[in-house]
């Protein structure tokens, strides 16, 4: 691993660095503020609204941040970006616990920041990295930024859990602004590449690439997961089964170590025509410990799902990134069109967070409030396992996986 990180550029160090000090700080409040947003109403109504609120300002928020990085670099609107985390995470210092009358102004924010972010961390990726070499990085940035992991939910858990009231939730924001601040410095350091002014929006939605004309299917799957399976589901059932925050802190710890060990198992042997199978073990591994935590919510379920959850996350969001990534470069004008790829991305992606939100919010009339977690929680992985054959059908039955991307020269 260290062989590998000793390769990388000056600047890709700088970047991974950065990253990893924005990744310690939501660590710090990830899973909280989800256990924070449900105990102002003691329902999953809230939790519901902000998921839908925050995916439907992504879908608004990109086209701005793509005129942003057109007008100064996706770089700066990073930066940007960790400026709005911090304001966003002022808003829920600001209003305390009268926060879900504003609900909508805090997904409003995340949303925007989320945008802000991603814009400027794709763009790097794409220009920092290459498609053969690029599973090894997303690892080993995985590595970097889950080491903070480990420190940081049982350091929350503390935190929260030696303070009186919502006091420690506001003491764990409060750290986690600090970090933010510090992203911000370490990513003066990394100048990344301006990209022309002219957007290739509209030629991208008629004449993309084939491969990303078949992934539109593949990335609404993913949103109908992350909008609420990743977003809360996790989150809620874990806090459940342990049984309050600083159990839920040493549980998240236990977890991040083994996100650290399958990232650097991962890293070694990971290569691009291993995708398909590597996505799919992790999809079947997810649903089958989510199925028997939702059966078992007791401590050998929640064993068993720590285990198998790091790794089996892992194997499917990198794997799907890269899947990404190498759909936008087979385009032989990826280079002038990388960030009107990115835009269009979240279009799918957050027609499938809201489509997620959506059914969650129709199942939970036809489920009672202690039906609703295990049933959810059961149901939204089965997902991913179908998305394997269209996988399939769009890169090994094609034979695209081992061909090289369409890199131009220059």
């Amino acid at each position: 691993m260290f062989s590998i990180f000793k390769s990388f550029s000056t600047e890709l160090k700088f970047y991974l660095i950065m990253n990893t000090f924005f990744s310690f700080g939501n660590a710090l409040s990830g899973v909280f503020l989800s256990v924070f947003l449900w105990k102002l109403d003691k329902s999953y109504s809230l939790l519901a609204n902000y998921s839908l609120y925050w995916s439907i300002s992504i879908i608004f928020s990109f086209g701005l941040c793509a005129w942003l990085a057109r007008k100064t670099s996706p770089m700066i609107t990073m930066r940007y970006g960790f400026v709005s985390y911090l304001i966003t995470y002022v808003i829920m210092l600001s209003f305390h616990e009268s926060l879900d009358q504003h609900i909508i102004l805090l997904g409003a924010g995340m949303g925007l920041s989320i945008s802000l972010y991603s814009v400027g961390m794709h763009m790097a990726i794409l220009d920092l990295t290459t498609n053969d070499k690029r599973e090894q990085f997303l690892y080993i940035e995985g590595i970097l930024s889950t080491i903070g992991g480990v420190i940081a939910p049982l350091l929350s858990g503390i935190l929260i859990s030696n303070f009186h009231g919502m006091a420690g939730y506001y003491v764990v924001f409060i750290a986690t602004c600090v970090f933010f601040v510090l992203s911000f410095v370490f990513s003066l350091k990394v100048k990344g590449k301006h990209i022309p002014a002219k957007s290739y929006f509209w030629e991208v939605i008629k004449n993309p690439s084939p491969e990303w004309k078949k992934m539109y299917v593949i990335m609404v799957g993913d949103g109908i997961v992350s909008g609420v399976y990743f977003t809360f589901l996790i989150s809620m059932i874990t806090y459940k089964v342990a049984g309050g925050e600083l159990n839920l802190g040493i549980y998240n710890t236990i977890t991040q170590i083994v996100s650290i060990i399958a990232f650097a198992i991962l890293a070694k042997y990971s290569k691009p025509e291993y995708r398909i199978a590597i996505f799919g073990i992790g999809a079947v591994s997810l649903l089958l410990s989510s199925v028997f935590l939702s059966v078992y919510p007791v401590l050998i379920g929640l064993i068993i799902f720590g285990l198998m959850e790091p790794i089996a996350s892992n194997m499917i969001i990198t794997t799907m990134n890269a899947m990404i990534y190498a759909s936008i470069e087979k385009d032989p004008q990826y280079k002038e069109k990388r960030l009107d790829y990115i835009i269009i991305r979240e279009i799918p992606l957050g027609l499938g967070r809201i489509l997620g939100v959506v059914l969650f919010l129709w199942m939970r009339k036809y489920f009672d409030f202690d039906q609703l977690l295990p049933v959810s929680f059961s149901l939204f992985p089965i997902v991913f396992v179908l998305m394997v054959p269209l996988l399939f059908i769009v890169w090994k039955k094609s034979g695209h996986m081992h061909q090289n991307v369409n890199i131009p020269k220059g």
